[in-house]
């Protein structure tokens, strides 16, 4: 392992391995990839029950680990700038894994909280990530929104939208508009915390990198400091390429953590539910050998419906969340409902979500409207879904009371995804006292009723 100055830096030991790996076309790699999925679900018995979407079978959770474990070692990490493929042993995987932190402190101060591994039916209080999460938001409206999930009570930390034009120009990946939205975020981000009364309080942030720019524009300024966090994707599937290496390599010397993002297309070449969670394990592995993540987000993609609130979605996390007995890390549910502020079924959908992440042993992000193409939201949703997670977490909910629980809830919105996209942050709340308005504080009353009839908050 390469080191400086005292650290140890894996991406750029992966770029050393990557310049005399197996040459590999990308389409080769992933029907390659994708035909030993389907040989992994059937030899480690890995199968998924649409009848139940949250799982409970810890043995479902030790299989979804160990075929992880075996594809991740098997083929490894393709890293797209050389069409080469980065292999790791099974020992370095589980040294990676050994090594990756079970705790962290995120923030300073009065603001700083503890990320650490939550287990199934965990009673300790899920952190929640409040935000838009990459969504694209108007640079105008930037920093109000932000502060709207900045001021909730509940919120730990902000992880917001993306700037997609700054200043009337569109920003293109690594021209000088991507470095300036990089910059314009995390300063609006910092206002916003300001504001907020929170300072201290953990971001994962630049969001608005196309490819590595932004965030390191970020890091050049002082504004993404060490404690915060940038996002790592694992390109799909089993992918890297040097801009995540890079971000990974400057985050290790300056302190930033990484926030390792693993986004398996559920209908793709990670197969279905069974493939999708053996695929999001070896990514995380990949993924803690390759970056040295601090903490890691699952975020599985319906191929056609893209939310995570999705039957299909939903099971995933669970398993993973049954495989972290396995791992035990720190894990993040991303939760990307498809409807958006304004309609009850985004209020379903964040709950289903809500539910089983939590008794899974998962810690929350978002929610993201309209699977995160429109700013449709804002700090209330975020609010309403760490009082539901905390709920569910102080009564132990058992993963088999989730399941019932997520299927009762499940009908109420399952017939319209995406039906109902919502409304503009600036449209459903009030830019004054980002309060939400009257018909939508009067919706999420019922339902937080109708949920408190469930004995759920």
């Amino acid at each position: 392992m390469v080191l400086l100055h005292g650290v140890r830096l894996a991406p750029l030991h992966v770029e050393k391995l990557a310049r005399q790996g197996e040459l590999v076309e990308a389409k080769k790699f992933d029907l390659e990839l994708s035909r030993r999925v389907a040989e992994l679900e059937r030899e480690y018995g890995v199968h998924y029950d649409p009848s139940t979407p949250v799982p409970s079978d810890p043995s479902l959770g030790k299989a979804v680990f160990e075929a992880g474990l075996e594809l991740a070692a098997e083929k490894g990490l393709l890293v797209v700038d050389e069409s080469r493929i980065v292999r790791f042993t099974h020992e370095e995987l589980r040294t990676a894994l050994r090594e990756a932190p079970r705790e962290l402190v995120l923030g300073w101060g009065r603001d700083a909280r503890l990320l650490r591994a939550r287990r199934a039916g965990d009673g300790s209080r899920p952190l929640v990530f409040g935000g838009l999460a990459g969504t694209p938001v108007p640079q105008e409206y930037f920093y109000l929104s932000a502060l709207s999930y900045a001021a909730q009570p509940l919120v730990d930390a902000v992880d917001h939208g993306s700037i997609q034009e700054v200043w009337g120009v569109r920003v293109r990946g690594g021209a000088p508009s991507e470095a300036a939205a990089g910059v314009e975020e995390l300063r609006l981000l910092r206002r916003a915390l300001e504001d907020a009364g929170r300072p201290g309080m953990h971001l994962l942030a630049a969001e608005s990198s196309v490819t590595s720019t932004a965030s390191l524009a970020a890091m050049s300024a002082g504004l993404l400091r060490r404690g915060d966090a940038q996002l790592l994707p694992v390109l799909n599937e089993l992918k890297t390429d040097y801009h995540q290496l890079t971000k990974a390599a400057v985050g290790l010397m300056v302190g930033v953590h990484g926030a390792a993002l693993v986004d398996p297309i559920v209908g793709g070449f990670a197969r279905g539910p069974a493939g999708s969670a053996i695929v999001s394990v070896a990514e995380t592995l990949l993924a803690l050998a390759a970056y040295r993540a601090s903490y890691v987000l699952l975020h599985p993609v319906h191929i056609i419906k893209q939310a995570t609130s999705t039957a299909e979605c939903i099971w995933v996390q669970a398993a993973v969340g049954l495989a972290n007995e396995q791992m035990n890390l720190p894990l993040v549910a991303d939760v990307w409902p498809s409807n958006g502020a304004g309609s009850a079924e985004y209020l379903y959908e964040i709950a289903a979500n809500t539910v089983a992440a939590v008794a899974a042993g998962l810690h929350l992000l978002g929610p993201v409207p309209a699977n995160g193409t429109r700013p449709n939201g804002g700090g209330a949703e975020a609010q309403f879904m760490a009082e539901l997670g905390e709920s569910v977490a102080r009564r132990r909910l058992g993963l088999g009371d989730a399941c019932e629980i997520v299927r009762d809830l499940y009908r109420l919105y399952s017939e319209r995804m995406g039906a109902n996209p919502g409304k503009p942050f600036w449209e459903v709340y009030d830019l004054r006292t980002l309060e939400p308005s009257p018909e939508w504080r009067e919706t999420m009353s019922r339902v937080k009723k109708e949920l408190a009839d469930r004995g759920l908050l």
